[in-house]
């Protein structure tokens, strides 16, 4: 269902979206100053979240260092330093612009991926809203877990070859290998989104397949995860929180 820019940002405001912040950020609370606002931002985004324990992740790595704000307005005009959006789904234009306006604003904005744990039809329309608003282009879910070579890492516009070897063998343990901001391997036991970027702009792998990247726009940057962080974050992983301080620093 497609809603308007208006109707979301009014939704936004109420229980269809929580904000989690922790520190300094320009996304407000009714009724709060300047001084109160804080720099980095969880976004509960409630029916766009396809991974709710990824959310509940990122909440616990947070700890006790963010404040809760039962309504809140996305104030673009303010920026915010950080915002995170957990596991996210089902992405419709008005949900689409509003991230981008962060970014133009300056918002860093790192976005997590749930679209490997989507249906076929609502992970087509991902990729694609992904690829027409944030130039990002992503292959079909690999299996880490699987005996057989993705049945299609293949990308839309920039075919990119499979590796050779299988991704993992029975005996090993998938690993993400994160080389920004600082090089950190993080276990998954699911599925990743490998994704199409230019070498420098990648920082995460599963063996040789990109799975996670990093790029500026005309005000912020975006950081795509491929690989939903918020699980291992749920499950206490100490690399997994190490590489999240990192980012949010």
């Amino acid at each position: 269902m497609k809603i308007s820019r208006r109707y979301f940002l009014g939704a936004a405001a109420g229980s269809a979206a929580i904000l989690w912040s922790f520190r300094s950020l320009g996304l407000e609370a009714p009724g709060s100053s300047p001084e109160s606002a804080h720099d980095c931002a969880l976004l509960d985004l409630n029916a766009y979240c396809a991974l709710p324990e990824s959310l509940q992740g990122y909440q616990a790595a947070l700890g006790d260092k963010y404040n809760h704000f039962p309504e809140v307005g996305l104030n673009s005009k303010r920026p915010c330093r950080i915002a995170i959006v957990p596991g996210l789904g089902s992405i419709d234009p008005a949900m689409a612009e509003t991230l981008s306006s962060l970014l133009d604003a300056g918002t860093h904005v790192l976005l997590e991926s749930g679209a490997a744990f989507l249906s076929p039809l609502e992970f087509t329309a991902h990729r694609e809203m992904l690829f027409h608003y944030f130039d990002i282009e992503v292959g079909t879910p690999v299996d880490l877990w699987s005996r057989k070579p993705a049945d299609d890492a293949l990308l839309r516009h920039r075919p990119q070859r499979q590796p050779s070897k299988k991704l993992n063998s029975p005996e090993s343990i998938p690993y993400v290998n994160y080389s920004w901001p600082r090089q950190t391997s993080v276990r998954d036991f699911s599925r990743v989104l490998p994704v199409s970027a230019r070498a420098g702009d990648v920082i995460g792998r599963v063996g040789a397949l990109p799975i996670a990247l990093k790029k500026r726009t005309s005000g912020g940057m975006l950081i795509f995860l491929g690989s939903p962080l918020g699980p291992a974050l749920r499950a206490g992983d100490p690399q997994a929180q190490s590489w999240l301080r990192s980012v949010t620093a």
